[in-house]
């Protein structure tokens, strides 16, 4: 079953995830993991951890999939799979209720990362419903669009070069449903941060959902430097001409 187009998400329910965003964690077990200076790999050995989403932005993605319910999740950029692991942990909550499935993309699982976020989802028995591509996700995400697939959350964490963060917005955003959430990772990195200013300024079919009031996100994110994701909602499907109007 494809994903349907969803309406744009209403202030109140977003103002009920910030304030459940503030309470204590009820994924305990993974936090402790994220904080952890090492990863298993697949084969058993402890590895250092190198990259992984932090506690507080963890559990903030783990309450936006619970809220919105997604049918179909899309994450580029998998590492050691903390991230995977707090995406999973919320479809585990849901799927009695509506099926879900969660596709990630990451060439460099088995390679660089040793198979660890495979070891920590099928630890944790959250493997089922996901689906691991190893392949670049230029290459990957033109795949799925081809053969029908469409999702209704994206998590983007994967090459932080502009050029790359924008590409995979770009392939990301043609597989998403209008609707869906767009979650983009480390917002204020070198490579990124132009890259969230180019889509706030010019890719207006995406929606900046702001996590604070107007004073409080200028603080965090400009002055601040506190600000790690960019959460999107797509509002329609990108109408630009090829002069970019």
């Amino acid at each position: 079953m494809k994903p349907e187009a969803r309406p744009q998400l209403a202030k109140e329910r977003i103002a009920a995830v910030l304030s459940q965003w503030r309470q204590p964690s009820d994924t305990p077990d993974i936090d402790a993991i994220a904080i952890s200076p090492t990863h298993v790999a697949l084969d058993g050995r402890e590895l250092p951890r190198i990259a992984q989403v932090s506690t507080r932005y963890g559990r903030l993605l783990n309450l936006l999939v619970r809220m919105l319910q997604p049918q179909s999740i899309l994450e580029i950029g998998m590492a050691t799979g903390v991230s995977s692991a707090y995406i999973a942990r919320a479809r585990h909550s849901y799927r009695s209720r509506a099926p879900s499935r969660h596709v990630i993309i990451d060439p460099f699982q088995t390679t660089d990362w040793a198979g660890g976020g495979r070891a920590l989802l099928a630890r944790l028995e959250l493997s089922e419903g996901v689906e691991l591509m190893e392949e670049t996700s230029v290459f990957a995400v033109p795949q799925l669009e081809k053969y029908g697939r469409r999702f209704d959350f994206a998590f983007i964490d994967g090459n932080h070069c502009f050029d790359y963060t924008l590409t995979d917005v770009l392939v990301a955003d043609r597989v998403l449903v209008v609707g869906g959430l767009l979650v983009i990772d480390d917002a204020l990195s070198f490579g990124v941060k132009p890259a969230i200013r180019y889509l706030d300024r010019y890719r207006h079919n995406l929606r900046r959902i702001r996590l604070d009031p107007p004073i409080v996100h200028y603080l965090r994110e400009t002055v601040l430097r506190r600000r790690r994701f960019a959460v999107y909602q797509k509002i329609s499907d990108d109408n630009r001409g090829a002069d970019g109007i």
